[in-house]
C-alpha cells in the first residue's frame, strides 16, 4: 500500500514538474518573440473582414502589443488571392497574415503562400476548424443565408428552398455577389454536377442583380434597392437586424457554412509580430472579440453570438473539393453569371 502510495505521489510530482517546466519553456519563448516583434514594429493583414471587425481586432492588439503598428489591407477573399499570386510572382512578400474564405485560404496553401504554424491556442479548436498540415485555423464560421428586406418582403412570402429561387415571381428581385464561387462550388457538389449545372444556367435568367462585395450588397438590402440578396452572411445579418435595420433570413437547407481562417504568411516582413496576432486571435480573448462583432467563434469554449444560426439546422460544410475544382469553378460561374 505505502509503496503503491510512494508511486502515486512520484508520478504526480513528475506530472507537475513537467506542466511547470513546459509553461517556462513557453514563456519564455513567448517573451523572446514579443522582443524580436518589438524590433519589427509592424504586421500586416490580407483580409476579407469588414471594416468593423478590423477596427476592433487593431484596438485590442493594439492595447496588448502596442509597439506593433497594425496595418491591413482589405478587399474580397477571392480577390486577394489574385493579388497575391500576382504579388509572388514577381518576389513582393508584403503580408504578414493571411485571413479570408476557407475556399481562399485552401487555394493559398496550395500556391505556397501560407507558412506552417503550429500555435499553441490550436489545441483548443475541433479539428474540423483547422488545417491537417497545420498552415491554418478558422477565425470564425458563418451559415450562409438568404436574406430579405423585411419592408419589402414578409417570411411567410419568402423562398423557402433552392428551388424556389426558380420561380417567376422572383425575377428581377434577387441579388448575388460578382465572385460567389463558394455558393457555385457549394451547390454543385450538394446538387450533383448536372442537376447543379442545370439549376445554375435556370438560376441566372432570374436577372440577378449583380454587384461586387458582400458589404456592399447588405447595405443596398438595407436601403431596399432589392428585396432579397441570395447569399447573405449570417452574422452580419442578424448584427444589422440587432441595430434595427429592416433585415432578416432564412435558412435554405442544407445550409452552406463556411469557414474563414487566419494563417502566418510564407516570407512574412514581419514574422514574430505575425506569430503574436495569429495566437491573439485564435486566443480565448480573440475568439471574444470576434463574437462582439457578431461573428461565430470557431473555439467551442466561447458561445455564439446567435443560436438561431446553427441550432436545428441541417450544415453543409464547404467541400474541399471546391477548392480542388477552383479554376473551373470560376470560369463557369463567370460564363454563366456574368456574359
Amino acid at each position: 500500500m505505502n509503496r503503491n502510495l510512494r508511486a502515486l505521489r512520484g508520478a504526480a510530482l513528475c506530472v507537475l514538474l513537467w506542466s511547470i517546466c513546459s509553461a517556462s519553456a513557453w514563456t519564455a519563448v513567448e517573451a523572446g518573440v514579443v522582443e524580436k516583434a518589438k524590433a519589427e514594429g509592424e504586421v500586416v493583414l490580407y483580409t476579407a473582414w469588414g471594416l468593423d471587425t478590423v477596427q476592433a481586432i487593431q484596438k485590442a492588439f493594439a492595447k496588448k502589443y502596442p509597439f506593433i503598428k497594425f496595418e491591413a489591407r482589405r478587399t474580397g477573399s477571392e480577390r486577394l488571392l489574385t493579388i497575391t499570386i500576382t504579388e509572388h510572382k514577381q518576389k513582393i512578400f508584403r503580408a504578414d497574415v493571411f485571413s479570408g474564405s476557407h475556399l481562399a485560404m485552401i487555394n493559398h496553401k496550395k500556391a505556397g503562400h501560407l507558412l506552417k504554424y503550429l500555435s499553441a491556442e490550436q489545441r483548443a479548436f475541433p479539428k474540423e476548424y483547422k488545417d491537417a498540415d497545420g498552415f491554418w485555423t478558422a477565425f470564425y464560421m458563418d451559415t450562409r443565408v438568404l436574406a430579405y428586406n423585411t419592408r419589402q418582403l414578409s417570411r411567410e412570402d419568402a423562398p423557402r428552398t433552392y428551388e424556389d429561387l426558380l420561380l417567376a415571381k422572383w425575377k428581377g428581385k434577387m441579388a448575388m455577389d460578382d465572385a460567389d464561387y463558394i455558393l457555385y462550388g457549394s451547390l454543385l457538389e450538394m446538387m450533383g454536377r448536372e442537376r447543379g449545372l442545370s439549376f445554375m444556367k435556370r438560376l441566372a435568367q432570374q436577372d440577378l442583380i449583380i454587384r461586387s462585395g458582400h458589404s456592399l450588397l447588405t447595405q443596398l438590402l438595407i436601403a431596399g434597392e432589392f428585396p432579397i440578396y441570395l447569399d447573405g452572411f449570417g452574422s452580419n445579418i442578424e448584427k444589422f437586424k440587432a441595430q434595427g435595420a429592416p433585415l432578416d433570413w432564412v435558412a435554405l437547407e442544407p445550409v452552406i457554412v463556411s469557414l474563414n481562417p487566419v494563417g502566418m504568411a510564407v516570407n512574412a516582413p514581419h514574422p514574430n509580430s505575425a506569430r503574436l496576432l495569429v495566437d491573439f486571435l485564435l486566443s480565448k480573448e480573440g475568439q471574444e472579440l470576434g463574437k462582439s462583432v457578431a461573428k461565430i467563434p470557431a473555439r467551442t469554449e466561447v458561445e455564439p453570438p446567435y443560436p438561431r444560426l446553427t441550432k436545428g439546422l441541417k450544415l453543409f460544410p464547404v467541400p474541399l473539393a471546391v477548392a480542388d475544382k477552383y479554376g473551373e469553378i470560376v470560369k463557369e460561374f463567370r460564363e454563366i453569371f456574368l456574359k
